[in-house]
């Protein structure tokens, strides 16, 4: 077997730190094509990749969707070819700064202002739609609120409502009510049913 020239080794060394270089390389999505499900991303000085698809958090019969912006902070993995990289979306840069420095926050910030979040430390959920936004909550078999639940603005139900306790307004309760109209007589005899 010949021995291979310094050439050849030279050559079979650049190679190696070509493909070494491009295993991990880190940039800023530049386009983004949601249909074909894959981004562009530039990096170095001045340098693109082809249009490369980027991992999602799940992919089995538990989903997730969400596609990197343009401007988005990421890293490309591969093999050595960034040809046949794929992305990990998500690296904060001076643009996209990272939105808390709390390790007890978990927060998702969708850029219009709605974020939902959990602090570990005080024990709250927060859930905020912002604008004139709305949220749905869709439940065949129901929705049960375990707990004292607060409603500030106007309640409008499509359907009966049904208590255990006694309801209230700011003046007085329903019982208070009955209690009032039942005892009441005009002045003469008392009527014969009760609210």
């Amino acid at each position: 077997m010949a021995e291979a020239s310094y050439g050849d080794v030279l050559a079979r060394l650049e190679e190696l730190e070509r493909r070494v270089a491009q295993m991990v390389v880190r940039g800023k999505v530049v386009a983004v094509d949601h249909a074909r499900h894959v981004a562009r991303v530039a990096y170095g000085g001045g340098m693109t990749t082809a249009w490369l698809q980027w991992k999602p958090i799940r992919t089995g019969r538990a989903t997730v969707w969400w596609s990197p912006e343009v401007g988005e902070g990421v890293t490309v993995i591969s093999e050595g070819d960034l040809s046949l990289g794929e992305i990990l979306p998500g690296s904060y840069h001076a643009a996209m700064p990272a939105p808390s420095s709390d390790p007890d926050l978990f927060l998702i910030a969708w850029g219009d202002g709605s974020t939902m979040s959990h602090h570990r430390g005080n024990k709250h959920f927060d859930l905020k739609v912002a604008g004139p936004g709305t949220a749905t909550v869709t439940a065949e078999g129901g929705v049960l609120i375990n707990g004292a639940t607060k409603i500030v603005g106007d309640l409008d139900v499509e359907g009966s409502i049904k208590a255990s306790g006694d309801i209230a307004d700011s003046k007085r309760s329903m019982k208070a009510d009955r209690d009032i109209y039942n005892g009441h007589d005009h002045g003469g005899p008392k009527p014969g049913q009760k609210q």
